[in-house]
């Protein structure tokens, strides 16, 4: 009979807390996501502006590196 109570109880206290908790990470999660796709595409133009104002020799380095990472990927 103990142990049926103990189950409950952990039934009971556990399924808000789950959602309570659940809950609170997506919340973390709607804000998080979109800053940080921000941040991301902010890093990549200002790298692509960068590139598009930097000299001959810079564009075709980081055309190399680009070339290389596509490589590495396959």
């Amino acid at each position: 009979m103990g142990r049926f109570i103990i189950a409950l109880c952990a039934i009971i206290i556990g399924i808000p807390v789950g959602i309570i908790l659940a809950s609170l990470y997506f919340v973390r999660v709607l804000i998080n996501f979109p800053y940080q796709m921000y941040i991301t595409a902010v890093d990549k133009w200002e790298r692509r502006v960068q590139i598009e104002q930097a000299d001959i020799w810079t564009r075709h380095v980081a055309r190399m590196e680009q070339e290389s990472r596509t490589n590495n990927n396959n």
